[in-house]
């Protein structure tokens, strides 16, 4: 029998994480498992998820970031598969079966799918006018060089095999707005195999309760240095990977991951209270490009979004596959019982 585990870190998502959890209860593959790692809350958040009983797993610790805390949920999980689900996202209710079926069929150790931004009150939803990955990524490039120069992606909308988080370590814990796409590359340069499926649909829930991390809340000025060094740090720790890995060498010298790179120190730069020296960081862009060169390329990639948005209605490159939502796709979100 396949089995997934689910885990949910949570934290003062009181209003909303029982839509979550119930969502993943619903799933026409019932879940091994639904575990929520509650970081900290100073809400009513566990009083709310009290309430699912033996439904769920609940584990609460002192607020240690959302890397802590997927953690700690991946050490008690058992399930074959991993869903990672943010405390305010949803899925269409098959995503756990046909990501499951995919990553069995292909043999493969993580499956993305379909995904949009939307806003949601009570059981309306409001959709973006787009559904991104509605196709997989262009084999053009892999999927790593894709994510480090024109495309990103969000755990909830992929399934993962147990033995490829636990190969790479899981989450690091010393970052709080950058650990998805550190633990993505991580999956990827450890040889993990990436598959599509284009049968689910995942809610990336775009709201005003903010994210995972208690950090910065009532400080916009301390999340943006906060993000700046985390983004400096992240590029930091991609690069030395890279350099270990020759096969993917032609991306050290992509102009856009040089632009992605030299914007990430330029701001951590400018944070005096960083515990990244971005200011010698952005010495070293010599080895990556004149830094007006890059300014220039970064100046003129906005250019392009802008006209792109005039011209097709969004800003998305073409590796995210971008669509409008199809009747299959409408008919799933019915039967979640919501309405757009």
């Amino acid at each position: 029998m396949v089995k997934v585990s689910v885990i949910i870190p949570n934290y003062n998502r009181a209003a909303i994480v029982g839509d979550t959890v119930e969502n993943m209860l619903r799933q026409s593959l019932a879940p091994h498992e639904v575990i929520v790692v509650d970081d900290g809350s100073t809400d009513d958040s566990v009083a709310v998820l009290r309430c699912f009983g033996d439904r769920i797993i609940l584990l609460q610790q002192p607020n240690q970031g959302p890397g802590a805390a997927r953690n700690a949920g991946l050490n008690l999980a058992t399930g074959e598969f991993i869903q990672f689900m943010d405390s305010d996202d949803l899925s269409s209710l098959n995503k756990l079966e046909v990501q499951a079926q995919t990553l069995i069929k292909h043999s493969a150790d993580m499956v993305y799918g379909p995904w949009l931004k939307a806003w949601m009150d009570n059981r309306c939803i409001r959709l973006e006018n787009v559904v991104l990955q509605q196709r997989p990524l262009p084999a053009s490039r892999h999927p790593l060089h894709w994510f480090l120069t024109r495309w990103s992606m969000v755990f909830q909308q992929c399934l993962i095999r147990r033995t490829a988080l636990i190969r790479v370590g899981g989450y690091r814990k010393d970052m709080r707005l950058y650990e998805d796409g550190d633990l993505f590359v991580r999956l990827l340069l450890s040889g993990a195999t990436l598959v599509h499926e284009a049968e689910s649909l995942t809610f990336y829930r775009l709201e005003n309760y903010g994210k995972l991390t208690a950090c910065g809340r009532k400080n916009n000025g301390a999340q943006s240095d906060l993000q700046a060094k985390d983004t400096a740090r992240f590029y930091s720790s991609v690069i030395q990977q890279l350099q270990a890995h020759p096969q993917f060498e032609a991306i050290l010298s992509d102009i856009d991951f040089r632009s992605r790179v030299w914007q990430s120190w330029h701001r951590a730069g400018s944070v005096t209270s960083l515990a990244v020296d971005g200011t010698s960081e952005i010495k070293r862009l010599e080895a990556y490009g004149n830094e007006n060169k890059l300014r220039l390329w970064a100046w003129l990639q906005q250019k392009q979004k802008g006209l792109q948005q005039r011209l097709q209605g969004h800003r998305w490159p073409r590796c995210y596959q971008s669509g409008k939502l199809s009747d299959r796709q409408q008919h799933l979100i019915q039967a979640m019982g919501l309405s757009c």
